[in-house]
């Protein structure tokens, strides 16, 4: 059962979309008609998929993009438009919008839609439980990758460690965590709290479980993920956000491994390592008094820094492959390479969103490209990463900075262009040299005419 969320100021429009999918039998479908209802849900629970209408009456619907998937990444936004504005719809998909419906679609059109988006989280859930079993890696071989590789080898043997790993958003820190997990052999499971996904009033409850009447609307024991975690591995994901108040109970659980559960009188003893995940500066939030000082050494007993994916080199190339071989079966097509000048501009493009960005962007790559077509070229990567590419050697744009061409110099330009790489039989470095400017100079310009 998938929770689908229809975020739509029309009546009609959202009550018989709620009708079609409740009638499927996979859906429990949420109705929000604004941007403060919508705000109302997610302060309760977090959607599966969302259809999320551009324009709503108290604002515009992108604006929750952002809050949508920060309670969850996995989260699948559908956009949903009657402007036909194209560059509304770019930006919704760049700000990690899975697709979109160009209204009035036909119902079969979203239900095509919804159910794509619900297979995609299927095969999500499976992967993730499969590399929770026994396949999670750490992809690369750069040498911060090898070194973190055998800490893990080293601390995995060791169970009721706390150790703190930092990185960068999407920089794959769950993966190490799970990577840990599975190293140490050890028969627990392996739990994960996003604390910065729980409302406050309700994270302890999550983490430490609670007992029959313990407050208002709890009609039966819950047990905690603490205790879901025993023998295994707790993960707990942004631990920065954790609240003030929840952190002075965490280091004392976590210096006695023991709990009380809300509403309890007796101790709970358990074993289990708990590894913590930030892509905060802890350092400014103590200093802010918005963070333990001891809870930092607590948590931070073994630290791990992550590289982001920009400082790792030939890795993102690595990686580009291993989400290629995940997303070729699912989608069930042959695996795609990319040209000499794509992969250039992956080893140079900085990768703001680390691994999770290039995940994303192979993804779209196999849902948009022709199936018949197996090479990833300049023209099928995003504008913004070709806008990115060095300028430092681009003699061209340091003689007329801001200069706009018009028609007729883009046309000879293209033709100055094509005789370069004519000349050069298409050795684009050799082209380059021939025009007097860089390489990603010449690569810009030829996405920009579409010369392949």
């Amino acid at each position: 059962m998938y929770k689908l969320w229809i975020i739509e100021d029309e009546p009609g429009l959202a009550q018989g979309l709620k009708i079609a999918f409740e009638k499927e039998g996979n859906y429990s479908v949420s109705l929000a008609s604004s941007l403060g209802d919508l705000k109302e849900l997610l302060s309760k629970e977090t959607p599966d998929i969302a259809l999320l209408d551009i324009r709503l009456p108290d604002g515009n619907g992108l604006d929750a993009l952002p809050h949508i998937l920060k309670t969850s990444p996995q989260v699948k936004v559908i956009v949903m438009t009657a402007f036909g504005d194209s560059a509304l719809v770019v930006k919704a998909i760049k700000e990690g919008a899975y697709n979109y419906l160009d209204k009035p679609f036909p119902l079969e059109a979203a239900r095509n839609m919804v159910a794509r988006a619900a297979e995609n989280i299927a095969l999500q859930r499976a992967v993730s439980q499969m590399t929770a079993d026994s396949s999670v890696d750490l992809t690369g071989s750069s040498p911060p990758i090898q070194q973190i590789r055998g800490f893990v080898e080293k601390v995995s043997k060791v169970s009721d460690l706390n150790i703190l790993i930092r990185g960068e958003s999407g920089s794959g820190k769950e993966v190490l965590a799970r990577l840990i997990h599975r190293t140490s052999g050890c028969k627990g499971n392996f739990v994960a709290l996003n604390c910065a996904a729980i409302p406050e009033n309700l994270l302890e409850a999550e983490l430490f479980g609670y007992k029959k009447g313990a407050y208002t609307g709890a009609v039966q024991d819950k047990m905690g993920l603490v205790e879901l975690a025993d023998g295994g591995t707790l993960f707990l994901d942004e631990i920065g956000d954790m609240p003030l108040a929840l952190q002075g109970k965490l280091l004392r659980f976590l210096d006695s491994r023991s709990y009380r559960p809300l509403g309890g009188t007796k101790e709970i003893k358990v074993s289990l390592r708990v590894i913590s995940a930030t892509c905060q500066n802890i350092e400014d939030k103590i200093a802010k008094g918005e963070f333990r000082r001891d809870l930092y050494y607590r948590i931070a007993m073994f630290p791990i820094i992550i590289p982001p994916l920009r400082e790792r080199g030939k890795d993102v190339i690595e990686i580009f492959y291993t989400f290629v071989e995940q997303y070729r079966k699912s989608f069930k097509r042959s695996p795609l390479s990319l040209t000499p000048e794509a992969e250039e501009v992956f080893l140079d493009y900085s990768w703001p969103g680390n691994c999770r960005e290039l995940k994303n962007l192979v993804e779209r790559l196999f849902i948009l490209k022709d199936p018949e077509d197996r090479l990833v070229r300049l023209s099928d990567l995003p504008d913004r990463m070709l806008e990115e590419l060095p300028q430092k050697d681009n003699k061209i744009a340091t003689q007329a900075p801001g200069q706009t061409l018009q028609e007729k110099i883009e046309s000879f330009e293209r033709h100055l262009i094509e005789e370069a790489l004519n000349k050069a039989k298409n050795n684009k470095t050799k082209a380059a040299e021939l025009l007097g400017i860089s390489r990603f100079a010449l690569l810009r310009r030829m996405q920009k005419y579409g010369i392949e």
